[in-house]
C-alpha cells in the first residue's frame, strides 16, 4: 500500500510489468491504465494511470465513467 486516502487503500500494481513485454501494443496501453489500484473497505476497486487520477476519481466519482470503478 502506498497511501490511505479518504478510506481507500491506494497501491501501485507491479504484477503486470512482466506481461507487458509479451503482449501487443494495444494490451500494453490498457495495462498502463491499470497501473494504480484503489480499494475501499467495501471491496470496491478503481483503476487509474496515476496517483493523481485515483485521487480525482475518489473525490469526483460522478465525473468519471463507470469503467474506472469496478
Amino acid at each position: 500500500m502506498i497511501e490511505n486516502y479518504k478510506g481507500w487503500d491506494i497501491s501501485l500494481n507491479c504484477s503486470k510489468n512482466k506481461s507487458l513485454k509479451i503482449q501487443p501494443n494495444i494490451v500494453r496501453s490498457q495495462n498502463q491504465y491499470k497501473r494504480w489500484v484503489g480499494v475501499d473497505l467495501k471491496g470496491q476497486i478503481i483503476y487509474g494511470s496515476s496517483l493523481k487520477e485515483i485521487r480525482h476519481i475518489i473525490d469526483y466519482p460522478r465525473l468519471h465513467n463507470k469503467k474506472y470503478i469496478i
